[in-house]
């Protein structure tokens, strides 16, 4: 199987890999009547539980990644975070949910790292950024089926729940939302299929000390002021997204007073679509400003969409007409799409390819738990300080206003720590 074949494979393990992650953002209200749990208790499904198990276990399975095969590490990756997904499903209470919510992402942990490791490895540099564009373009595939299917999909179960038809009466065994992940949790072994027939392209031979711990930490001391700017401003960025991402549900269903399938196909469709629309056309435009010789294009394109997501996040909490704020979404969901592949290979190209999934690891381990933690709970957080804690716009505003600006800062301080090096030595994601 060629490359082709190998990126579509990954592109659709990752499409699953991302049905329950957004899935979880519209389910809010059913998992907290049936389990009677608070936003701050719901939004640590939403962030910590997953994002700190993910980003401290991505490390030591990258390091693996690095010296056996990627593909059985995918393979491993997908039954464990499926089966996790099905205990999700089925946990009775929230401590059991939080632990199943830790086991799948310490299955999904094992994707990111071994994937973007083939690719740059399967692909020339100039063709390597619309490859992780394309790559990405699965977080919205899925995430935004997940959404649009997700709830019109929880509607229909819960009518069979209270009336169910003739031969259905089995669906009301277990909870609505319930149903969901077990249904995600299936949709696994078609990952483990699909990656039993990749080809993993062949490692060229390296010196045993040059891919040791020390030599990776010798690479991170020489570039040390870069990987430090380099790395807050994605936690900034981390933060924004999964705040955004997390709690835009909520803001039309509370906010707005949108049903949750209303919110789920509309939201779903513009995550869908300009999500894709900014990974792909993201990942082009870096590849054809950086062949024509800006090899600081990656950046500045994520310092430009750091500002369009900001101000369209904070357009979208504080305009009071529905469809107003849904067209500030879509304009932040092009800018996500072109951020989120960006971050983790333009963080990998600082390091020598033999480094590859260890530094990506690495990327995941600081602004995946600082970012990603601090992104859902902050919302909450602001909103019992402002005295109301049912409302989501001003807290999220506030997030968007306080993370876009510590974002561009720090990326400004990378470029110009950038411009410094000479250009044989720069880096050139």
């Amino acid at each position: 199987m060629g490359t082709r074949f190998t990126l579509f494979a990954l592109f659709v393990v990752s499409v699953l890999a991302f049905l329950d992650r957004q899935l979880l953002n519209i389910l809010v209200a059913p998992m907290r009547a049936d389990l009677q749990i608070s936003d701050a208790q719901f939004s640590l499904l939403q962030g910590a539980a997953f994002a700190l198990t993910y980003c401290l276990a991505a490390f030591p399975i990258a390091w693996l990644s690095d010296r056996v095969s990627r593909k059985t590490v995918i393979m491993v990756s997908v039954a464990v975070w499926s089966i996790a997904t099905l205990l999700f499903g089925l946990a009775s209470g929230l401590g059991l949910l939080l632990a199943a919510r830790m086991a799948v992402a310490l299955g999904e942990a094992g994707l990111s790292p071994a994937a973007i490791s083939i690719l740059r490895q399967s692909y020339p540099v100039d063709r390597q950024a619309f490859a992780m564009g394309a790559l990405t373009l699965s977080v919205y595939v899925g995430g935004g089926a997940s959404l649009a299917i997700g709830g019109p999909v929880l509607d229909w179960l819960t009518t069979q729940a209270s009336d169910p038809a003739p031969g259905l009466s089995w669906l009301s065994e277990l909870a609505p939302w319930r149903w969901l992940f077990v249904a995600c949790a299936v949709l696994g072994i078609l990952g483990v299929v699909l990656m039993a027939f990749v080809r993993e392209p062949e490692r060229q031979p390296v010196p045993k000390e040059s891919t040791s711990l020390a030599a990776f930490l010798t690479v991170i001391r020489d570039e040390r002021a870069a990987i430090m700017a380099y790395l807050l401003a994605f936690t900034a960025i981390a933060a924004l997204v999964t705040a955004a991402t997390s709690w835009t549900p909520t803001l039309f269903i509370r906010d707005h007073e949108w049903s949750a399938r209303q919110t789920g196909v509309a939201y779903g469709a513009v995550y869908l679509v300009c999500g894709a629309i900014g990974a792909l056309g993201g990942g082009k435009l870096i590849s054809d400003l950086a062949a024509r010789g800006h090899r600081d294009a990656l950046i500045r394109i994520v310092r430009a969409s750091i500002l369009l997501l900001g101000v369209a996040t904070i357009a979208s909490c504080l305009v009071p007409y529905p469809l107003a704020a849904l067209a500030a979404v879509g304009a932040g969901m092009l800018a996500v799409g072109a951020v989120i592949a960006a971050g983790p290979y333009g963080f990998q190209a600082l390091f020598p390819r033999q480094f590859s999934a260890r530094a990506v690891a690495l990327y995941f381990l600081v602004p995946g738990t600082i970012g990603t933690v601090l992104g859902p709970s902050s919302v909450p957080l602001l909103a019992r300080l402002l005295g109301a804690p049912e409302k989501i716009g001003m807290p999220l505003a506030l997030c968007a206003v306080v993370t876009m600006v510590w974002a561009w800062a720090c990326l400004t301080i990378f470029l110009r720590l950038q411009a410094r090096r000479p250009a044989h030595a720069a880096a050139t994601p």
